[in-house]
């Protein structure tokens, strides 16, 4: 902190709190100097280490500018990240393939199924392959370690056994990669 700044009876009071060890809860309302604040206990008790957690990352990057070395600046976002497991964090960032794309490589192509009513309805092969697509990403955004029926999404208006067809003949199946892709089963009848 530089040396012409003077903390109030309050923040003097939070630091002395601080650093006797106890644990501290303290509630203040926006531009109350919270930061200013912790920066000082920061201070005070180095060189024990110490996080700064932060909402968004432009927020981190001051902090990390203002803090003394032994505190560490980052998101709330970043910690949770950094305690997920790799098998996990690796399925998140993938590039989607277009369903157009995806349902040409597995070679579907439309197929009619009965709605809840009764009424047949065509599912294309787009999509048939947004619903492999979006299966694909539920499951690489879950903790699943292999990839579920439930995973594949199927409109509320068809049948419900129809669902179930649906996403047992679409559902993802083989042997699970680093890029998190499969081989799809498509029954027969699809």
């Amino acid at each position: 902190m530089p040396a012409q700044f003077r903390p109030t009876p309050e923040q003097q009071a939070i630091v002395d709190a601080a650093g006797s060890g106890d644990n501290l809860k303290i509630k203040a309302y926006a531009g109350a100097g919270k930061t200013s604040t912790l920066r000082l206990v920061a201070h005070r008790l180095a060189p024990q280490r110490g996080t700064y957690l932060a909402f968004n990352r432009e927020i981190a990057e001051h902090a990390r500018r203002g803090f003394p070395d032994n505190v560490v600046a980052r998101t709330v976002h970043s910690l949770a990240y950094a305690a997920t497991p790799s098998a996990l964090t690796s399925r998140v960032s993938l590039p989607a393939e277009p369903p157009h794309e995806l349902a040409g490589r597995y070679g579907l192509s439309s197929v009619e199924v009965p709605s809840v009513t009764g009424k047949a309805l065509e599912l294309t092969p787009f999509d048939l392959g947004r619903m492999v697509a979006d299966g694909l990403g539920r499951f690489c955004r879950s903790a699943s370690p292999v990839p579920e029926p439930a995973h594949i999404p199927v409109d509320d208006k068809i049948n419900t056994g129809a669902a179930e067809w649906l996403r047992g003949g679409l559902l993802p199946s083989g042997a699970p990669t680093a890029r998190c892709r499969r081989a799809v089963r498509v029954p027969a009848r699809l």
